[in-house]
């Protein structure tokens, strides 16, 4: 069962980042803008001090995605 979870979340933050939607990936999720060795669509975890904003799609999916190889995030 948290496999299809992460697969899913991990298809849609794809859509999200290739504006397939037509919500600007802007409202989830804020780019990193530091040059590290990932990929070049590294998203940037917002902090949160309550439980209600830790579980939230945004920073849930965030450390999955960036840890996905490049190859996966260009095709």
């Amino acid at each position: 069962m948290e496999t299809c979870r992460v697969r899913g979340d991990s298809i849609e933050v794809f859509k999200f980042l290739n504006r397939s939607y037509t919500l600007d990936a802007d409202i989830f999720f804020e780019y990193d803008k530091g040059n590290r060795r990932s990929h070049s669509k590294k998203l940037l975890k917002r902090r949160s001090r309550l439980d209600v904003r830790k579980y939230v799609f945004g920073n849930r999916v965030t450390d999955k995605w960036n840890n996905l190889p490049q190859c996966c995030i260009s095709c």
